[in-house]
C-alpha cells in the first residue's frame, strides 16, 4: 500500500477512534452525517490532484535541465531539513493569503463553514483551492530541486498532523499546549476556526507552529471550550453540492 495512503487511513482510524471516545465538543449530528460530505469532497480533490499535480511532479523529477538550488549541497540531512522547512513555510503563507485576498477567501471559507470540526474537516476544501495551491508548491519543488523522498516525507507528516489538529479529540489542555510549541494541535487550530474574525485570522500554520510565532499570528485560547466553530454567515451545515457552489 502507498505510504501516504497508509498514513492517511491510519491517522483517520486512530484519531477517529480517539475523538469518538474522548470528544472535546459534544455534537448533535451522528458521526456518519458529520463526515460524509467532507470525505466525498476529499475524494474528488484527491482524484483531481492525481490527474494534475502528480503529472506535473513527474515531469519535474524526470527533467535534468535544472537540478535546483539545492544541487550544490552535499549534506543529505541538510537538504532534507531545508526541504521540509520550505514546504511548511509555503503552506503558512498560502494559508495566510487565503484569509487576506477576498477572492481567495471566497473559496477558503468552504473549509470554515464547518460547524462540527472532526477528522474529516481536514479534507473539506474547495477543489479549485486545492488545485491552485499545488501549483506554487510544484514550482518550489522545481526551483529548489526538492527530491521525491523529501517531499514524500513531508507529506506523510503533514497528512498525520492535519488530521490530528482537526480532530475533536479532547487532548488534555496541558499536553495540547506543550505540543503546540512544536506542532499545530487541536486547541491551537480550533481557535483558527472560531467565529470571531480576529481569532480566525491567526494560527495559520499547518504543521510547525513556529511560523505563527515568528510572523506574529500566534494565539492560544485559555478557554477553548468557549470557542464557537464556523462562520456566522452560514449557521447551517452545507452538503457536497452547496460546498462546491459556495464561492460562486
Amino acid at each position: 500500500m502507498d505510504a501516504k495512503l497508509t498514513a492517511l487511513l491510519g491517522s483517520l482510524f486512530i484519531f477517529g477512534i480517539l475523538e469518538n471516545l474522548f470528544p472535546f465538543f459534544q455534537y448533535k449530528q451522528s458521526f456518519s452525517r458529520r463526515v460524509t460530505h467532507n470525505f466525498v469532497l476529499g475524494i474528488v480533490n484527491a482524484i483531481s490532484s492525481s490527474l494534475t499535480t502528480v503529472l506535473l511532479l513527474k515531469w519535474v523529477w524526470q527533467q535534468n535541465i535544472w537540478l535546483g538550488l539545492f544541487a550544490g549541497i552535499k549534506q543529505t540531512w541538510l537538504v532534507a531539513i531545508l526541504s521540509f522547512l520550505i514546504l511548511d513555510l509555503y503552506l503558512y503563507f498560502w494559508h495566510r493569503l487565503m484569509h487576506t485576498l477576498p477572492i481567495a477567501w471566497r473559496f477558503h471559507r468552504v473549509h470554515h463553514t464547518e460547524m462540527e470540526m472532526n477528522i474529516s474537516t481536514a479534507y473539506r476544501f474547495h477543489t479549485i483551492e486545492v488545485l491552485v495551491s499545488n501549483l506554487p508548491k510544484v514550482f518550489l519543488i522545481w526551483l529548489f530541486g526538492i527530491k521525491p523522498i523529501h517531499a514524500v516525507m513531508y507529506e506523510l507528516l503533514f497528512t498525520i498532523v492535519v488530521v490530528f489538529h482537526h480532530s475533536n479529540w479532547n487532548l488534555p489542555y496541558k499536553v495540547d499546549k506543550f505540543l503546540s510549541y512544536l506542532i499545530v494541535t487541536p486547541n491551537y487550530h480550533r481557535l483558527h476556526h472560531s467565529q470571531i474574525v480576529k481569532e480566525t485570522n491567526s494560527n495559520y500554520a499547518s504543521l510547525l507552529s513556529v511560523w505563527d510565532r515568528f510572523f506574529k499570528s500566534y494565539r492560544y485560547s485559555k478557554n477553548p471550550q468557549s470557542i464557537k466553530i464556523g462562520l456566522v454567515d452560514y449557521p447551517r451545515e452545507l452538503n457536497f453540492v452547496k460546498l462546491l457552489k459556495l464561492p460562486f
